[in-house]
């Protein structure tokens, strides 16, 4: 399927309306906070893995939600349910995929009044509050590609109940392209699994002169049947990797990541969270030199004007200069008039951004 080009998104989330065209292979997506850059990269996700029905809750809990039917809500634009989220991509092979988000709602309520609004469509309102009972939602996705038939299907997800759930997914549909979400908080969950089909391909190294470029005490890395171990200079045994600092840990599941998809798109929400500062660069050359190498396209949001600085600086390296024309900075501004809009910066322009002290953040 290849990359992603373009996205228009439709009332999701912050989002009224956002479209955002030419990405490049490296995308960095700055912003302060509250501004979408989350919600960017959940719409990229949502988009790709458009036939999986727990997707919707999925990135609900990526925010510490508890996933209970109101949490529902919070994918709609304004929580206004009769504002159908649609997410569409096109592809660098010219293939559009759209999805949209319809909301379910409970029929089998006694003692409501039930309204309807169409044809097909019943909602039944609380007599006492007049709010839809939201139950769940629909994803309906269309696949367009040229010279061949366009693809339909529809999955859903609904609440049985508050404790069961019930999910439908569309038969024989196969989903080509393939993504990752690494959320702000994660560390090195399921790492060991990661880095032993890394090892089984014969690729340990990069992982461990990734490390190494954070502490160079580090001599090797060994997966256990129980975990990660580290064999460091400074200790007479193997040391758990779950022990070692969140910065390693955040840094082991984001190279892990990233080595173990070829081929894929990789999205990182706040990058820098768990690292120290002086550990940037080197986490930039590493995703960088692997996203060349494994032809991955990278999504990251950050707000922290180092990580930007780092990201810059890690360009400049002589074997990643190929990257530079590959590579794009979006920065997200909420506008009085137009909502939140999209500002594109070529590799050169960001720099020069960054030289003149430009706050290409804001």
């Amino acid at each position: 399927m290849g990359h992603i080009k373009n996205i228009k998104i439709e009332n999701f989330r912050g989002f009224d309306k956002l479209e955002i065209s030419n990405f490049g292979q490296i995308n960095l997506i700055v912003g302060r906070n509250n501004c979408g850059k989350s919600s960017l990269l959940e719409s990229i996700f949502l988009s790709i893995g458009m036939s999986n029905p727990l997707l919707p809750t999925n990135i609900n809990s990526f925010r510490g939600l508890n996933n209970s039917v109101n949490d529902l809500k919070y994918i709609f634009h304004r929580l206004k349910l009769d504002k159908v989220p649609v997410l569409t991509i096109t592809t660098d092979s010219k293939v559009e995929r759209k999805l949209e988000i319809k909301p379910k709602y409970n029929q089998n309520l006694k003692n409501d009044k039930i309204q309807k609004k169409s044809e097909d469509e019943l909602v039944i309102m609380n007599t006492s509050t007049a709010t839809p009972f939201l139950s769940g939602v629909d994803l309906i996705f269309t696949i367009k590609e040229k010279q061949k038939k366009i693809q339909t299907g529809r999955s859903s997800f609904s609440f049985v109940n508050e404790r069961e759930i019930e999910t439908k997914q569309e038969k024989g549909y196969q989903e080509k392209m393939n993504a990752v979400y690494i959320t702000s908080d994660s560390k090195e969950k399921n790492a060991l699994q990661r880095f032993s089909e890394i090892v089984i391909r014969k690729k340990e190294n990069a992982i461990l002169s990734a490390l190494q470029k954070i502490d160079d005490r580090i001599i090797s890395i060994l997966p256990l049947p129980d975990g990660l171990y580290l064999n460091h200079a400074d200790f007479e045994e193997l040391v758990p990797s779950n022990i070692a600092g969140d910065g390693i840990r955040r840094y082991l599941n984001i190279v892990t990541t990233v080595a173990e998809k070829p081929n894929s798109i990789i999205l990182i929400d706040e990058i820098e969270n768990g690292l120290h500062f002086s550990a940037h660069i080197s986490l930039w050359l590493s995703i960088l030199s692997l996203c060349k190498d494994l032809n991955i396209q990278l999504f990251i949001t950050t707000h922290n004007i180092e990580t930007i600085k780092h990201f810059s600086e890690a360009l400049e390296n002589e074997k990643l200069h190929s990257l530079q024309g590959k590579s794009k900075a979006y920065s997200l501004v909420h506008t009085k008039n137009e909502g939140i809009k999209a500002y594109s910066y070529s590799y050169e322009s960001f720099k020069n951004a960054l030289e003149f002290e430009n706050e290409i953040r804001n």
